[in-house]
């Protein structure tokens, strides 16, 4: 990944994919969780 991506990444103004967002999961020997929870 360049820096220039993880730059747009940091700054907000990026809109990966779920792909994207999954391969830099395994980039980073993590994994992706995307959960939706209620405002309280």
């Amino acid at each position: 990944t360049k820096q220039s991506v993880i730059s747009r990444l940091e700054s907000g103004r990026a809109n990966p994919s779920i792909a994207f967002l999954k391969r830099l999961a395994q980039a980073l020997n993590s994994h992706l969780e995307i959960r939706f929870t209620h405002f309280k």
